[in-house]
């Protein structure tokens, strides 16, 4: 992941409503992925009293429901924000619980939430 340390604001829209807008800025890209995996926790846990697993495509099948998500990432070279759109942020959230479920004798390990 690129600029990982760098301000993010993370922009989305729940429905087609425009009063679903919504956002909220992160200290690093890593920050923000991990919001948007709890906004999954939080809605998987609004259907089911158990605790809440996932994998990665119940993630991008969330992200798809969105109306509309997207980042805004601060570059310190130009100064200025560069946009990332729905199918970049799904493969950084890929890479992200990639390489959080690698075991340290390189099996897989199955992650419980974050």
């Amino acid at each position: 992941m690129s600029s990982t340390s760098s301000h993010t604001i993370l922009l989305v829209q729940t429905s087609s409503r425009l009063d679903s807008r919504t956002w909220a800025d992160y200290e690093s890209v890593t920050d923000a992925l991990d919001a948007i995996c709890k906004m999954l926790e939080e809605f998987l846990s609004k259907k089911s009293a158990s605790p809440v697993t996932y994998d990665v495509s119940q993630v991008y099948e969330f992200l798809d429901k969105l109306s509309d998500i997207s980042l805004m990432i601060f570059n310190r070279e130009t100064g200025q924000y560069i946009g990332r759109t729905r199918a970049w942020i799904k493969q950084q959230v890929y890479e992200m619980m990639r390489g959080r479920c690698q075991h340290p004798n390189g099996g897989e390990k199955v992650i419980v939430g974050y």
